[in-house]
Protein backbone atom coordinates (compact mmCIF):
# COMPACT_ATOMS: atom_id res chain seq x y z
CA UNK A 1 0.00 0.00 0.00
CA UNK A 2 1.42 3.42 -1.07
CA UNK A 3 1.80 5.73 2.63
CA UNK A 4 -0.23 9.37 2.09
CA UNK A 5 2.38 11.92 1.74
CA UNK A 6 1.57 15.56 2.38
CA UNK A 7 4.44 17.76 1.80
CA UNK A 8 2.26 20.89 0.93
CA UNK A 9 0.22 20.75 3.99
CA UNK A 10 3.55 19.98 5.94
CA UNK A 11 5.10 23.29 4.74
CA UNK A 12 1.87 25.29 5.93
CA UNK A 13 2.43 24.40 9.36
CA UNK A 14 6.47 25.48 9.13
CA UNK A 15 5.13 28.65 8.50
CA UNK A 16 5.40 30.28 12.26
CA UNK A 17 7.37 32.96 13.86
CA UNK A 18 11.00 33.15 13.23
CA UNK A 19 11.87 33.09 16.54
CA UNK A 20 9.57 29.90 17.67
CA UNK A 21 11.24 28.10 13.98
CA UNK A 22 15.19 28.76 14.87
CA UNK A 23 17.34 30.01 16.71
CA UNK A 24 19.80 32.04 14.35
CA UNK A 25 21.20 35.65 14.78
CA UNK A 26 19.97 38.23 12.94
CA UNK A 27 22.65 39.62 10.29
CA UNK A 28 23.20 42.96 10.96
CA UNK A 29 20.67 45.92 9.61
CA UNK A 30 21.67 46.51 6.26
CA UNK A 31 22.95 43.45 5.37
CA UNK A 32 19.79 42.24 3.93
CA UNK A 33 16.60 39.73 4.60
CA UNK A 34 17.13 37.21 7.29
CA UNK A 35 16.91 33.22 6.18
CA UNK A 36 13.52 33.24 8.06
CA UNK A 37 12.42 36.47 6.01
CA UNK A 38 13.32 34.89 3.01
CA UNK A 39 11.62 31.72 3.22
CA UNK A 40 8.78 32.89 4.85
CA UNK A 41 8.20 35.14 1.76
CA UNK A 42 8.55 32.14 -0.20
CA UNK A 43 6.55 30.14 1.58
CA UNK A 44 3.88 32.45 1.93
CA UNK A 45 2.77 31.82 -1.63
CA UNK A 46 1.74 27.85 -0.21
CA UNK A 47 -0.30 26.44 -1.46
CA UNK A 48 0.54 26.88 -5.51
CA UNK A 49 -1.49 26.62 -8.26
CA UNK A 50 0.26 24.89 -10.81
CA UNK A 51 3.18 23.04 -11.88
CA UNK A 52 5.04 26.38 -13.18
CA UNK A 53 4.50 27.84 -9.43
CA UNK A 54 5.73 24.82 -7.57
CA UNK A 55 9.09 25.11 -9.97
CA UNK A 56 9.10 28.45 -8.85
CA UNK A 57 8.69 27.65 -5.12
CA UNK A 58 10.94 24.93 -5.11
CA UNK A 59 14.02 26.82 -7.24
CA UNK A 60 13.50 29.79 -4.61
CA UNK A 61 13.65 27.73 -1.50
CA UNK A 62 16.91 25.81 -3.03
CA UNK A 63 18.50 29.23 -3.24
CA UNK A 64 17.74 30.10 0.63
CA UNK A 65 18.90 26.82 1.44
CA UNK A 66 22.39 26.89 -0.53
CA UNK A 67 22.79 30.35 1.08
CA UNK A 68 21.90 29.18 4.60
CA UNK A 69 23.00 25.84 4.75
CA UNK A 70 22.70 25.82 8.56
CA UNK A 71 18.86 27.16 8.64
CA UNK A 72 16.83 24.17 9.43
CA UNK A 73 13.32 25.68 8.51
CA UNK A 74 14.69 26.19 4.79
CA UNK A 75 16.86 22.74 4.93
CA UNK A 76 12.94 20.86 5.66
CA UNK A 77 11.34 22.90 3.26
CA UNK A 78 13.83 22.56 1.19
CA UNK A 79 13.18 18.60 1.75
CA UNK A 80 9.31 18.29 1.55
CA UNK A 81 9.50 20.59 -2.40
CA UNK A 82 12.04 17.60 -3.33
CA UNK A 83 9.99 15.07 -2.05
CA UNK A 84 6.89 16.17 -3.98
CA UNK A 85 9.04 16.66 -6.93
CA UNK A 86 10.18 13.14 -6.38
CA UNK A 87 13.75 14.04 -6.03
CA UNK A 88 13.99 11.98 -2.69
CA UNK A 89 17.22 11.01 -2.21
CA UNK A 90 17.71 14.81 -2.25
CA UNK A 91 15.11 15.30 0.07
CA UNK A 92 16.59 13.04 2.50
CA UNK A 93 20.17 14.30 2.12
CA UNK A 94 18.87 17.62 3.40
CA UNK A 95 16.63 15.80 6.20
CA UNK A 96 19.67 14.12 7.27
CA UNK A 97 21.41 17.61 7.34
CA UNK A 98 18.42 18.75 9.55
CA UNK A 99 18.76 16.33 11.36
CA UNK A 100 22.28 16.59 12.35
CA UNK A 101 21.80 20.07 13.33
CA UNK A 102 18.78 19.65 15.37
CA UNK A 103 18.28 15.61 15.85
CA UNK A 104 15.06 16.50 18.05
CA UNK A 105 13.07 18.21 15.79
CA UNK A 106 9.99 16.35 15.05
CA UNK A 107 9.18 17.98 11.31
CA UNK A 108 12.45 16.45 9.99
CA UNK A 109 12.00 13.19 11.74
CA UNK A 110 8.86 12.60 10.12
CA UNK A 111 8.96 13.46 6.90
CA UNK A 112 12.44 11.35 6.75
CA UNK A 113 10.36 8.39 8.35
CA UNK A 114 7.60 9.43 5.25
CA UNK A 115 10.32 9.15 2.56
CA UNK A 116 11.58 5.95 3.59
CA UNK A 117 8.58 4.53 3.56
CA UNK A 118 7.46 5.55 0.31
CA UNK A 119 11.63 4.65 -1.59
CA UNK A 120 10.19 1.35 0.16
CA UNK A 121 12.89 1.26 3.24
CA UNK A 122 10.47 0.32 5.85
CA UNK A 123 12.74 -1.33 8.28
CA UNK A 124 14.55 2.37 7.73
CA UNK A 125 11.33 4.29 8.29
CA UNK A 126 11.21 2.57 11.37
CA UNK A 127 14.80 2.80 12.90
CA UNK A 128 14.22 6.83 11.92
CA UNK A 129 10.73 6.32 13.70
CA UNK A 130 12.78 4.65 17.21
CA UNK A 131 15.19 7.37 17.26
CA UNK A 132 13.15 10.10 16.81
CA UNK A 133 10.94 8.50 19.69
CA UNK A 134 14.16 8.25 22.08
CA UNK A 135 14.81 12.04 21.98
CA UNK A 136 10.64 13.31 21.63
CA UNK A 137 8.47 10.21 23.46
CA UNK A 138 5.39 12.57 23.81
CA UNK A 139 4.88 13.90 20.18
CA UNK A 140 1.74 13.35 18.75
CA UNK A 141 2.87 13.56 15.28
CA UNK A 142 5.43 10.92 15.74
CA UNK A 143 2.88 8.72 16.74
CA UNK A 144 1.29 9.27 13.73
CA UNK A 145 4.15 8.59 11.63
CA UNK A 146 4.23 5.09 13.52
CA UNK A 147 0.47 4.33 12.28
CA UNK A 148 1.37 5.25 8.77
CA UNK A 149 4.25 2.30 9.26
CA UNK A 150 1.67 0.40 10.61
CA UNK A 151 -0.82 1.12 7.55
CA UNK A 152 1.30 0.47 5.09
CA UNK A 153 2.58 -3.11 6.54
CA UNK A 154 -1.33 -4.06 7.23
CA UNK A 155 -0.96 -3.89 10.78
CA UNK A 156 -4.06 -2.31 11.33
CA UNK A 157 -5.13 -2.60 14.80
CA UNK A 158 -1.64 -1.41 15.68
CA UNK A 159 -2.17 2.06 13.94
CA UNK A 160 -5.24 2.73 15.56
CA UNK A 161 -3.65 2.30 18.62
CA UNK A 162 -0.63 4.30 17.47
CA UNK A 163 -3.21 7.12 16.61
CA UNK A 164 -5.28 7.02 19.81
CA UNK A 165 -1.84 7.60 21.30
CA UNK A 166 -1.40 10.66 19.55
CA UNK A 167 -5.12 11.95 19.88
CA UNK A 168 -4.62 11.58 23.67
CA UNK A 169 -0.92 13.30 23.23
CA UNK A 170 -2.59 16.02 21.49
CA UNK A 171 -5.70 16.74 23.78
CA UNK A 172 -7.81 16.07 19.98
CA UNK A 173 -7.58 14.48 16.87
CA UNK A 174 -6.40 15.95 14.32
CA UNK A 175 -7.01 16.43 10.33
CA UNK A 176 -4.25 13.84 9.59
CA UNK A 177 -5.55 11.24 12.15
CA UNK A 178 -9.16 11.65 10.94
CA UNK A 179 -7.15 10.58 6.92
CA UNK A 180 -5.16 7.95 8.80
CA UNK A 181 -8.23 6.37 10.21
CA UNK A 182 -10.30 7.05 6.83
CA UNK A 183 -7.60 5.03 5.05
CA UNK A 184 -7.76 2.01 7.78
CA UNK A 185 -11.40 1.54 7.85
CA UNK A 186 -11.79 1.64 3.64
CA UNK A 187 -9.21 -1.01 3.99
CA UNK A 188 -10.88 -2.81 6.40
CA UNK A 189 -14.01 -2.56 4.23
CA UNK A 190 -15.85 -0.14 6.71
CA UNK A 191 -16.86 2.11 3.99
CA UNK A 192 -19.08 4.53 5.96
CA UNK A 193 -16.53 5.07 9.05
CA UNK A 194 -13.91 5.54 6.45
CA UNK A 195 -16.96 8.03 4.77
CA UNK A 196 -17.33 10.21 8.29
CA UNK A 197 -14.05 10.30 9.27
CA UNK A 198 -12.88 11.91 5.81
CA UNK A 199 -15.96 14.31 6.57
CA UNK A 200 -14.20 15.34 9.53
CA UNK A 201 -10.53 15.77 8.24
CA UNK A 202 -11.99 17.93 5.36
CA UNK A 203 -14.25 20.25 7.90
CA UNK A 204 -11.02 20.32 9.42
CA UNK A 205 -8.67 20.84 6.01
CA UNK A 206 -10.70 21.68 3.46
CA UNK A 207 -8.19 22.19 0.78
CA UNK A 208 -6.98 18.52 1.24
CA UNK A 209 -7.41 17.04 -2.14
CA UNK A 210 -6.08 13.25 -1.26
CA UNK A 211 -8.95 13.09 1.12
CA UNK A 212 -11.35 15.14 -1.35
CA UNK A 213 -10.52 12.77 -4.16
CA UNK A 214 -11.35 9.84 -1.84
CA UNK A 215 -14.92 10.92 -0.33
CA UNK A 216 -15.26 11.83 -4.33
CA UNK A 217 -15.15 8.30 -5.13
CA UNK A 218 -16.73 6.91 -2.27
CA UNK A 219 -20.21 8.67 -3.04
CA UNK A 220 -19.63 7.85 -6.59
CA UNK A 221 -19.54 3.82 -5.91
CA UNK A 222 -22.95 4.60 -3.59
CA UNK A 223 -25.09 5.95 -5.75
Amino acid sequence: MKLPFLPHWTLLRLVAPAAILTACVSPPIGSGPTADERLEAALSRMPVSSSTEAQRLGRDVRGISLDHPHHVPTLIADAALSMDAGDGERAMSLLDQALALEPDNVDAAVLAVGQSVRSGDVRGAQRRLDQALRLRPDHPDLYEASASIQFVEGRYSEALLDLDRAEALLGERSWRNHYHRALVAESQGNVEIARVELEACLALAPGFQQAQRRLKAMNAQSE
